[in-house]
């Protein structure tokens, strides 16, 4: 045995720790720095972690050795806090957080005039350049009635400040990494915890989907446990962040024949929408201007668009696509609806809630029963279908990976970095500011498809010999 393989786990967790988190210390001081050069070496940086927790995962699973999940929480909160420190990298959007902030708190109404309209007008002095770097000040906002009041919060901790954000993002994603532990997540809970596009993503540039994700696992949850209305809360908070949890909530109701849990679900979720539209005082907050004005004709990183575009209009590519996944979707909602209904009437309908467990106990977990679903796949194929898709949008499908762990899933958590190579972060101004240049996509999902092709044919190789 050679002295890698006598290494205890224990020591190898630490070796592996001190890696990732010196590497990721390298990418907070970087965005600390002038980026004009610093993209290459975010990227290398953020590459070069993955060897750590590979190497980890893959001495797991040669022994049979179970990580306990403080050594994972304590890890993941380390790099939380370490993300404070640093500043948002590749992105303006925090402006338009720390602008909507001060909006929310001081007019309970981010939805109404564009940050243009105040550009004539007298604004507390931290806000007058946080005016001046907001993207698209036209637009008043794209960001639901749930993400404001977290943008409030941060406001009222300090205003014009984006590390209250930050942190609040990362307290949020360490309840994330709770949860899908709850769930049943094994070994992979540390691809989520060391994942250098959640950091970077939630913790670093403080992107509020991780509210939405919060709330949509706890409704996941609560719903496995057949707890209706806080299930039903839980998704109506979700929804109130973001659009993207209403994927979710047709495989919650599905997973329980019980009426009254349906009744008691769904009348939760109205009444959430209900007092978060009385709250804000109009219904414009579900259907924000700048969110209409980006589904009209944005179009990011996306490679069946930029495919089909040479020969079919924009608005026509839009609908093939979304429609295509909507049937995909109704069509495996109707054969989970229709598998359990028959379990139903044969009275195989045991109490899902009875069967989660914690980490390291006997019971079943979520992703080993029936109320369990492909959320990585649904989410996937959902981003496909859409004309933008930026890096934190895939961050949505990385709690189901980590329930269900794939080659293609965590290379993508990887590859979709590469995204960030594109106009003014290497230097381009004008029209080809926001372009992202074609070797970049096809570099960018020839690996996603390459990853787990590869892991095959080495798997099936090894098999013959």
């Amino acid at each position: 045995m050679n002295s890698f393989n006598r290494m205890s786990i224990g020591r190898l967790f630490l070796v592996s720790t001190f890696t990732v988190v010196v590497l990721w210390g390298c990418v907070v001081f970087l965005s600390r720095q002038p980026t004009d050069s610093a993209l290459l070496q975010f990227l290398l940086l953020t590459t070069a972690m993955a060897v750590p927790t590979l190497l980890l995962l893959w001495r797991c699973n040669e022994t049979k050795f179970t990580l306990p999940f403080w050594w994972i929480l304590i890890s993941a909160a380390l790099l939380r806090l370490m993300s404070v420190a640093g500043d948002p990298l590749f992105e303006d959007d925090y402006f338009r957080y720390l602008w909507d902030g001060y909006q929310t708190v001081t007019t309970n109404d981010p939805y109404t005039k564009a940050p243009d309209t105040f550009f004539d007008q007298d604004v507390p002095e931290p806000f007058e350049l946080i005016l001046s770097f907001i993207n698209y000040p036209g637009i008043a906002t794209v960001y639901g009635p749930v993400s404001q009041w977290f943008f409030g919060l941060a406001y009222l901790i300090a205003p014009g400040e984006v590390w209250p954000l930050q942190l609040l993002s990362g307290l949020g994603d360490l309840i994330i990494i709770c949860l899908i532990s709850r769930l049943g997540a094994g070994n992979a809970l540390l691809l989520y915890a060391w994942s250098p596009l959640i950091l970077k993503e939630y913790s670093l540039t403080a992107h509020p989907d991780v509210f939405a994700v919060m709330f949509a696992v706890i409704g996941i949850l609560a719903a496995f446990r057949r707890r209706a209305l806080v299930a039903g809360f839980a998704l109506g908070l979700a929804l109130g962040a973001k659009i993207f949890a209403l994927l979710i909530i047709p495989f919650l109701i599905s997973s329980d024949w019980s009426i009254r849990f349906w009744f008691r679900f769904c009348t939760a979720i109205v009444i959430c929408l209900t007092t978060i539209t009385a709250w804000f005082g109009s219904f414009r907050i579900w259907v924000p201007e700048g969110l209409l004005a980006m589904a009209e004709s944005w179009l990011f990183n996306s490679p069946l668009y930029y495919m089909l575009l040479p020969t079919l209009k924009f608005q026509t590519i839009k609908v093939i696509l979304i429609t295509s996944f909507t049937i995909y979707a109704m069509a495996v909602l109707y054969r989970r609806m229709r598998r359990d209904y028959i379990d139903h009437l044969e009275g195989e309908d045991p109490d899902p809630g009875k069967s989660l467990s914690s980490r390291n106990g006997t019971k079943t977990p979520w992703n080993q029963t029936k109320a369990a679903f492909r959320g990585d796949w649904l989410f996937a194929l959902f981003l496909l279908s859409l004309p933008v898709i930026n890096p934190w949008y895939v961050a949505w499908l990385l709690p189901f990976a980590a329930l269900y762990p794939r080659w293609w899933s965590w290379t993508a958590s990887f590859a979709i970095l590469l995204s960030y190579w594109y106009g003014s972060n290497v230097g381009a101004i004008g029209a080809d500011s926001l372009r992202l240049p074609t070797g970049v996509l096809l570099t960018e999902y020839l690996l996603i498809i390459l990853a787990p092709v590869t892991v095959w044919l080495v798997r099936r190789y090894r098999r013959s010999v």
